[in-house]
């Protein structure tokens, strides 16, 4: 069983979907225009702005032409991601180590002054409990 989460972007800042883990995700665009979507695993302070520091890009600048929608099914890479027991590390270039975070989360974006509806599938506590025993 899954959950099904859904929200309308507009605009170009990034938007915090929480850390629940991304099953699948579809993405329509709902511009008069063609539009690029992002998904990003990043710090929370992302959220209602445009800079990508400490980003790390999952899906970049994907093209959805005008009355096109975008299927994306994970295969099982960002479902357990901020669950009890995992790590999310970031590489510190300076020290040559990977670094573990705390602050980040997933965060969705469509390019400047567009338009898109997201419907991400997401995993719930009792799937992700069968899938980690």
């Amino acid at each position: 069983m899954a959950k099904i989460d859904t929200i309308s972007l507009s605009g170009d800042s990034f938007v915090d979907v929480a850390k629940e883990g991304i099953l699948g995700m579809i993405v329509s665009n709902t511009d008069n225009e063609d539009i690029t979507f992002d998904l990003v695993v990043g710090p929370k302070s992302l959220h209602n702005g445009t800079a990508t520091t400490g980003a790390v890009f999952i899906l970049k600048e994907i093209p959805i032409p005008v009355g096109s929608t975008f299927v994306w099914d994970d295969e099982d890479v960002l479902t357990n991601a901020f669950n009890p027991g995992s790590t999310i590390t970031t590489y510190e270039s300076t020290r040559g180590i990977f670094k573990t975070v705390s602050d980040y989360t997933f965060l969705i974006r469509v390019g400047s002054g567009h338009t898109a509806d997201v419907t991400m599938r997401r995993a719930d506590r009792a799937t992700l409990s069968r899938k980690i025993k």
